[in-house]
């Protein structure tokens, strides 16, 4: 039997049990397991499989909700790169400005003085990335709880993240509006 010891099948696991129970996810981890060895190939096949169970199986809150914390990690990092700017900006437009002159990972839109768009010019997702086929949105609400732990870290308040746009499910880039 193929070991479930991937840490992206581990973390869907857990974050899966949190909404529908421990046997639930003890099923769908015997029914899909993902191995650390597991090729590209099929760690997209067992991501495609994620996103069907929840498509068939949850409301989009609630796919949303599972994802989120199957993110890769804390975003700490990311909001330290990004305090350098906010803290001598004096305005959320100058923020975008100076970030969008020095980085190229992503990007920034200003929207308002407090919302913006953060993306991503490219597909970051180690699971998925290396193959050229779509999966639904599903798929990537994980980046969404990555935005919400980058933002929440640099701004150190409550967020609201939504996900506008994702490579993988068809879109030039992975676009997410952030609100405080």
């Amino acid at each position: 039997m193929t070991k479930n010891d991937n840490a992206h099948a581990l973390r869907f696991a857990d974050s899966l049990s949190k909404y529908a129970g421990a046997e639930a996810a003890a099923q769908f981890a015997e029914a899909h397991p993902l191995s650390k060895s597991a090729t590209v190939d099929k760690k997209f096949q067992w991501a495609a499989e994620v996103c069907q169970y929840l498509d068939e199986n949850f409301d989009p809150k609630t796919r949303q909700d599972i994802r989120k914390p199957c993110r890769c990690n804390d975003g700490k990092s990311i909001a330290r790169k990004l305090s350098t700017y906010w803290k001598r900006a004096d305005s959320v437009q100058a923020f975008v400005d100076a970030f969008n002159a020095k980085e190229s990972f992503a990007s920034l839109e200003y929207i308002s003085e407090n919302k913006i768009l953060f993306c991503y010019p490219e597909c970051y997702c180690a699971c998925v990335k290396r193959v050229g086929q779509q999966l639904p949105m599903t798929w990537c609400y994980c980046t969404v709880g990555n935005a919400e732990g980058i933002f929440r870290e640099l701004l150190q308040k409550d967020v609201t993240i939504t996900l506008r746009e994702s490579i993988k499910s068809g879109g030039e880039r992975c676009a997410m509006e952030v609100e405080w």
